[in-house]
């Protein structure tokens, strides 16, 4: 189990992708983290982030990634995309964006992205609107990013 879990963060730690329309020097850096909750020395159960170097069926995992524009001029049009990991199910509304951006999903391992009431599957014959469980790629649309700024957007699913 040990193993597969090492592999299963190693693996989502290099499934984001970033695109740029122009040539900035744009860096992405992902990093996961498990939900933990803690107990204060006044007995307050609160919960806090800690890195995911070990996870179990059940935990929570957030994904955060940092995009930076190190460059002297404005970055625009940028695309991040996600893959939501196997074994995972996403988390209803976890989904966030620093500063404002669009946040589209898709149910079909990212060949089409649409906002979640557009997002259809059929299954046994049926359609349907897609569910959270259905998803499998998270995408954020950035329209600007300002010289030598940084921004985040992240994440969080469940391991199955």
């Amino acid at each position: 189990m040990k193993r597969l879990v090492g592999v299963f963060v190693a693996s989502v730690l290099m499934s984001s992708s970033i695109v740029a329309k122009d040539t900035s020097p744009i860096s992405l850096t992902t990093k996961a983290y498990k939900e933990v909750v803690k107990v204060d020395k006044s007995g307050k159960r609160k919960r806090a982030l800690v890195d995911a170097k070990k996870v179990i069926p059940g935990d929570i995992v957030l994904y955060k990634n940092i995009i930076k524009n190190n460059s002297k001029a404005d970055a625009k049009d940028m695309v991040l995309n996600n893959v939501i990991p196997k074994h995972t199910v996403y988390v209803p509304n976890s989904a966030s964006c620093e500063g404002g951006c669009e946040i589209l999903f898709s149910v079909d391992g990212g060949k089409h992205f649409a906002k979640p009431k557009k997002l259809m599957v059929t299954r046994n014959g049926i359609k349907r609107v897609a569910t959270a469980k259905d998803y499998t790629n998270v995408r954020w649309v950035l329209t600007k990013l300002g010289a030598n700024r940084e921004t985040s957007v992240s994440f969080k699913t469940k391991l199955k």
